[in-house]
């Protein structure tokens, strides 16, 4: 990968991360110029990354204005999280043989710093070892398609996690998942091929509080 081309990947990045933490909000107007200077970047990547999103859809052209976030409705966003649900409990299955008691404990570390980025309500310090969390047992699936699937949902436009302005509710609800992620780490303890593949697909990954999506 050449440099113009690693750059147009860090500023895509960096606009779909402003877009998933509501940095940039569907309606709001904003130019190239304006996101040149946030990301301190140069207008060749930055304009490459845009046309990109608004090729996928993610943004819109509005004429001699800028860009603007492309809001998705519920069943779009439903849609996008059963996919998900069922990818990521695809595998966590193939990744089981191949789990070792050292991916658990750092999986048991992770969720430990989660427990103080939601104490200290850090939402971007969560949402990154969340990521991290799910990613140990996503990159032992002995799967190279599935990993990139994955790799292209986790950092796509669409927010894979609760998002809301009410800051109690919302780390209420982290602390909730958070939970979770300590019962995946025991079923994969257990080697519950079963209950972890539901548990992933039909209680992790469900969407319970349709307020926050």
């Amino acid at each position: 990968m050449g440099i113009t081309a690693s750059l147009r990947e860090k500023a895509l990045l960096a606009i779909k991360e402003k877009i998933q933490f509501r940095e940039l909000k569907p309606g709001t107007i904003f130019t190239e110029a304006t996101i040149c200077d946030e990301l301190n970047m140069s207008r060749t990547p930055v304009r490459e990354a845009l046309i990109q999103l608004v090729a996928d859809g993610v943004l819109r052209k509005v004429l001699h204005k800028g860009y603007e976030v492309v809001e998705f409705d519920t069943k779009s966003k439903m849609n996008f999280y059963t996919i998900y649900a069922n990818l990521d409990a695809l595998a966590a299955i193939s990744a089981l043989p191949n789990m070792e008691e050292s991916d658990l404990l750092r999986m048991e570390e992770i969720a430990d710093k989660i427990d103080i980025a939601l104490k200290y309500r850090n939402y971007e310090e969560y949402y990154h070892l969340q990521d991290q969390f799910h990613m140990i047992y996503i990159d032992k699936c002995d799967n190279p398609q599935l990993v990139k699937l994955l790799g292209d949902f986790s950092h796509g436009h669409i927010n894979r996690s609760y998002l809301s302005e009410d800051i109690d509710k919302l780390f209420l609800v982290l602390k909730e998942s958070n939970n979770e992620h300590r019962e995946i780490i025991d079923l994969f303890r257990r080697k519950a091929r079963p209950e972890l593949e539901n548990y992933l697909r039909y209680t992790h990954w469900i969407t319970k509080y349709m307020d926050l999506i």
